[in-house]
């Protein structure tokens, strides 16, 4: 049985969805940055190999899809829940290799710097708005119902 009396905030809805957009297009430029101009991106580094630009095209190339489920968590964030959940895990783990890197000396902080914040703000919109009380209320009806 639906209970329409539960709504989500329009307020948290239109928040959650600017910023699942915002994403998607950054995510989305940036894997299109290493499909086409790895060399650029790696410039600061020093000439790289062919098999590094290779592999960065082909990162690249995989960013792209991962941008449209951004979209798709954003236009129906109560079905396309999964979505959500996969972009919460890929953002700890880019999270925990960002750091890592610097920790290993692989790479500076501020290279880190440059993606770090995207993919906290990312992680605390999925987790905040999840959270909100009538969200978790309409994902349980939803469970029930199905």
């Amino acid at each position: 049985m639906k209970n329409s009396n539960h709504k989500i905030p329009t307020v948290a809805l239109f928040t959650f969805r600017i910023i699942m957009f915002f994403m998607a297009f950054y995510f989305f430029a940036m894997g299109l940055m290493l499909v086409l101009f790895p060399q650029l991106l790696t410039m600061a580094a020093g000439e790289q190999h062919g098999i590094i630009l290779g592999m960065l095209r082909g990162a690249g190339g995989s960013i792209i899809p991962y941008s449209l489920m951004y979209i798709l968590a954003a236009l129906k964030p109560l079905e396309e829940r999964w979505i959500a959940f996969i972009i919460v895990c890929a953002n700890v783990l880019a999270i925990i290799l960002d750091f890592t890197s610097v920790f290993l000396k692989e790479y500076q902080i501020s290279y880190a710097m440059i993606d770090v914040p995207f993919e906290f703000i990312s992680l605390f919109i999925l987790v905040y708005f999840y959270s909100i009380p009538s969200v978790k209320l309409l994902v349980k009806n939803r469970n029930i119902e199905t």
